[in-house]
């Protein structure tokens, strides 16, 4: 198993593409999603990045990630952001090895 944790900055609901070389088409991904308390600097728009980052905590704003569809060479998915304007939004994004799998009936090692 493998992890890459990422910051995309003040985000609303949007739709990620997330490129990694490890990932392919039929790899087994999860995505968590969270809020941050990390600030953007105004004049140059740059995540302001501390010793204490990532500061994730759970807010009044709910963070759902939908539709996580791994390709070669990364992972799409879309994370809802439910409330009214842009929040930091950080995600985990976890590589499970090689897992068999079940689909249809049919076993594949």
């Amino acid at each position: 198993m493998q992890g890459r944790r990422f910051c995309w900055g003040p985000q609303g609901t949007v739709r990620c593409n997330f490129h990694w070389s490890a990932i392919r088409h039929d790899s087994v991904v999860v995505v968590t999603a969270s809020e941050g308390r990390e600030g953007v600097d105004a004049d140059d728009h740059v995540i302001a990045y501390t010793s204490s980052s990532p500061q994730r905590f759970v807010g009044a704003a709910r963070f759902t990630v939908d539709n996580i569809a791994p390709y070669d060479g990364g992972v799409v998915f879309r994370v809802t952001v439910d409330w009214p304007g842009p929040l930091m939004l950080w995600t985990d994004i976890i590589l499970f090895d090689e897992l068999s799998l079940r689909v249809d009936g049919f076993t594949r090692v």
